[in-house]
């Protein structure tokens, strides 16, 4: 059926509303954490980065690796971490920051033994992120790291089923840790390919998921991300949902080098506005993440200079209409 100018006229206006009521900003995974903790100048151009492109959140990778040389349980040695985070939120405007861990165990003896080890709430973790893949046939297979790493090492069968509970098990850890926590600890989990009944059960637990959409160009996102968000859509209990993109080379590193990252999410938006009116606010979709910072941060670089160059705007804005 052929839609009237007087109709068209209306789908815009709403979606250009919708787009204007959101405020949350972005999220940004900080890999490589490892050599950029201690280096004042690349902690300063993370931050700076942080600023200048709207991320109020930030996830921090390779915590292991710190905690191997700054115990993160020991008050006498992880003051490095407590001055970066207090930095961040006080000089930088960074609203949480999360620590990311793969196991329950390591968010015992690290990730929370650290928060508890502080006494001001600026050195703290505000979220305890969980980044388990149990969805990946290979890693969970007999042989694959999750097998090796953490299944068949306590016993369990090496499937997708004992690695998805494997996974619910540390994400019970960590919301029982955040309960007993007196500072405030939201709980989140990266999510990729899940089913109904698995996301079910993983929202039991979590404040926010952080659902992957790896695609090359927004304009395949929401159709990659469609049946996963009609099954956060169906949730009893729903968590708020940032959409992940990923500047790897592979995804869209090579389109956020011509393209801004308001653009990216202008077009997702919009795209679920155009095919689904109500799921937006059918599920809690609040901002939008991106993997990770280094691949982001030369895409960026790329995309600052080629708008100069041309004498065209490199807008980075929050695009608004989320939650």
């Amino acid at each position: 059926m052929k839609r009237t100018i007087p109709q068209i006229l209306v789908i815009a206006v709403i979606v250009i509303f919708q787009i204007q009521q959101l405020s949350a900003q972005r999220i940004l995974y900080v890999d490589q954490f490892y050599q950029i903790l201690g280096d004042e100048d690349k902690e300063e151009n993370l931050l700076n980065f942080t600023k200048e492109n709207g991320f109020d959140k930030i996830i921090l990778y390779d915590l292991h690796k710190i905690n191997r040389d700054f115990p993160l349980a020991d008050v006498r040695k992880n003051g490095i971490l407590a001055n970066f985070i207090s930095n961040a939120k006080l000089k930088y405007g960074i609203k949480e920051v999360s620590g990311s861990g793969e196991n329950g165990e390591f968010f015992i003896n690290a990730i929370d033994a650290y928060n508890r080890s502080r006494t001001k709430a600026s050195e703290k973790f505000d979220a305890y992120n969980l980044e388990y893949e149990y969805w990946k046939k290979e890693d969970s297979s007999y042989g694959g790291y999750y097998c090796e790493n953490y299944l068949d090492k306590f016993g369990r069968k090496c499937n997708r089923q004992e690695s998805f509970e494997f996974y619910i098990n540390s994400l019970a850890t960590m919301k029982k840790l955040a309960s007993q926590n007196k500072h405030k600890v939201k709980i989140e989990a990266y999510v990729g390919k899940f089913t109904k009944s698995e996301v079910a059960r993983i929202s039991k637990y979590v404040d926010r998921l952080l659902v992957h959409v790896y695609v090359n160009h927004p304009k395949k996102g929401f159709f990659y991300a469609n049946k996963r968000l009609k099954y956060l859509s169906e949730l009893k209990k729903k968590p708020k949902v940032s959409i992940i993109y990923s500047s790897e080379i592979l995804f869209m590193g090579g389109w956020f080098k011509y393209n801004s990252l308001k653009k990216a999410e202008s077009i997702f938006v919009k795209t679920m506005k155009n095919e689904n009116q109500s799921l937006m606010k059918q599920i809690n979709f609040t901002n939008f993440t991106y993997y990770n910072y280094n691949y982001l941060s030369k895409s960026i670089d790329f995309y600052a200079t080629a708008s100069a160059n041309s004498n065209q705007s490199d807008d980075n804005t929050i695009v608004s209409g989320l939650k």
